[in-house]
């Protein structure tokens, strides 16, 4: 069994209001990470910050699991290993909410890449995408709890803990050129290039469907 997991417990400071259910083209913002996702994996638990579960009800009622964080205000590495141990895979697929953009095959080669180790994470510019990533449930869970107990916040402050498959840019970009899957829409000017490039997309199929 897998799971994707989508972490939507961020702040949205620079966006002015939660950014996953923003509109994006007519839909909330974590329906393009959610469609990423969809085929690929056997369910889907979305990662939300305490006391904000009733958002998502829409969601909840469709199937999906919404899971808050036990604390606020600790960060990532505290909804992402939430998360987890609501999951029921023995691997987790792992996106944030804010990244529209993201592809289904880049999903589908992180998975393919943590088979038989502790995970798959991609390296851009020489820097982890942390939230980002294809996880062995146990080993994350085992791995994030220490690096809690420890005062650590982040996911990459645990990866040293983690076996994993270390996906460097040359083999993103074979797989998504523009490496259009780790735009994080952050603030409003991010959300009005996305709608362009969504609009232009769309019109860029209808002229090739009239052809």
């Amino acid at each position: 069994m897998l799971t994707g997991v989508i972490l939507a417990g961020g702040k949205s400071s620079r966006m002015g209001q939660n950014k996953a259910l923003m509109y994006l083209n007519g839909d909330p913002m974590i329906s393009y990470v959610i469609d990423a996702m969809l085929d690929l994996v056997d369910e889907i638990v979305i990662s939300v910050a305490k006391g904000s579960s009733a958002d998502y009800d829409e969601f909840s009622e469709i199937g999906f699991e919404v899971v808050e964080d036990d604390q606020e205000g600790i960060g990532p590495l505290e909804g992402l290993t939430c998360a987890l141990r609501s999951a029921r895979g023995e691997y987790v697929l792992v996106s944030p909410c804010d990244t529209p953009f993201l592809k289904r095959e880049l999903c589908d080669a992180m998975i393919v890449r943590a088979a038989g180790r502790d995970g798959a994470v991609p390296v851009v510019r020489g820097l982890y995408e942390p939230l980002h990533g294809a996880f062995r449930r146990t080993a994350a869970i085992e791995a994030f709890k220490k690096a809690a107990g420890q005062g650590k916040r982040k996911p990459v402050e645990a990866f040293a803990g983690l076996d994993l498959v270390i996906m460097e840019e040359k083999e993103l970009r074979g797989i998504d050129p523009e490496l259009e899957s780790f735009w994080n829409l952050n603030n409003p000017e991010d959300l009005r290039k996305a709608e362009q490039k969504l609009r232009e997309a769309m019109r860029q199929q209808t002229a090739l469907e009239e052809s």
